[in-house]
């Protein structure tokens, strides 16, 4: 998309005169990591413009400051300015209209077959009904697939990242595919994890899950515990957990239980939309236990050079912050 034309497609977004096909391409540019230097200079150009008022505030671009708001201060992580609980609060609630449906065809056999896909961008996080009743979160850098006939046959969802399903019970089994594997359930709560860097697992919170991997090992699990699917061999293994511990950023929480910092860096990233790199291998290993709750990426990171002896830096020119060991 040429930058002229991603401006006017910002401009009629802003006043909810999109088409479908430029709402799109507008939120495609959106979720799309080569724009972000693009879609900043509309937001910054968009924040200039909205004037303050001494009454009752018109929200219109209030969105768009904030979000242009908290890449700024990741950019520039200065330890004198951090994020108001308020704020952050604020970005959690106003953020979740960014998780967008959209449709798409597909030639299937010669017959047209319509699909939804709802994405979450980093950095936020949705909540949404499937048409059968079920409830889904959407962690950020996530999203799931479904065809328009899901609840009348079918009940299949095509998970990429991560979400948490408190599935409506039903006759009709509930499945949740990933790349590596497929979960079926008839009504319960459970969290999917699966995003590409990690070994994705699966959390029972309450009822029976089936795991099946690619390579046709299959588990039952039952509340409390987890599977863990390996991505090269499919082999899965099932251990005891707080399941409350992997679900609780349901809740604008992130908990870690004796961590790596290498567990930690991941999360993190994936919260705050920020790139974070060890500049030491031998310091991934630190284990770290904390509770995270609309603290600022600064707070989180003033934390972990306390708690793991540890000091921080923020490379402008890589945009990423870089932990290092004391020495």
């Amino acid at each position: 998309m040429k930058a002229n034309l991603m401006k006017e497609y910002f401009q009629r977004y802003l006043k909810n005169q999109c088409t479908d096909k430029e709402f799109k391409s507008f939120i495609d540019v959106f979720i799309s990591a080569e724009r972000k230097e693009e879609l900043n200079a509309n937001m910054k150009a968009h924040w200039n413009s909205v004037q303050e008022e001494d009454e009752l505030p018109d929200l219109t671009g209030t969105l768009h400051k904030i979000h242009y708001a908290i890449n700024s201060q990741e950019e520039k992580p200065v330890r004198k300015v951090k994020f108001t609980s308020y704020l952050v609060r604020a970005a959690a609630i106003l953020l979740i209209p960014l998780s967008i449906a959209f449709f798409y065809t597909i030639q299937q056999n010669g017959k047209q077959e319509i699909e939804r896909t709802i994405s979450t961008p980093l950095a936020s996080k949705s909540h949404f009904v499937l048409p059968d009743g079920t409830n889904v979160w959407l962690n950020s850098g996530s999203s799931i697939t479904f065809s328009d006939d899901y609840g009348k046959k079918q009940r299949n969802v095509q998970l990429t990242g991560e979400a948490f399903f408190d599935v409506q019970k039903s006759e009709i089994p509930f499945f949740v595919k990933t790349n590596y594997a497929t979960v079926k359930v008839l009504g319960t709560a459970f969290n999917v994890m699966a995003y590409h860097d990690e070994n994705p697992s699966v959390t029972l919170e309450r009822g029976k899950v089936f795991v099946s991997s690619n390579s046709g090992l299959n588990k039952v699990l039952i509340p409390g515990e987890q599977a863990e699917i390996d991505s090269v061999s499919s082999s899965i293994s099932v251990r005891r957990v707080d399941a409350d511990i992997y679900s609780s950023w349901v809740k604008n929480q992130l908990i870690f239980r004796n961590e790596t910092l290498n567990e930690v860096v991941k999360r993190l990233e994936r919260w705050y939309n920020i790139k974070i790199e060890i500049d030491d291998k031998f310091i991934s290993d630190k284990k770290l236990t904390a509770t995270i709750e609309y603290e600022s990426i600064t707070e989180v990171m003033d934390l972990l050079e306390i708690t793991l002896s540890l000091k921080y830096e923020y490379d402008k020119n890589e945009r990423k912050l870089i932990i290092k060991p004391i020495k």
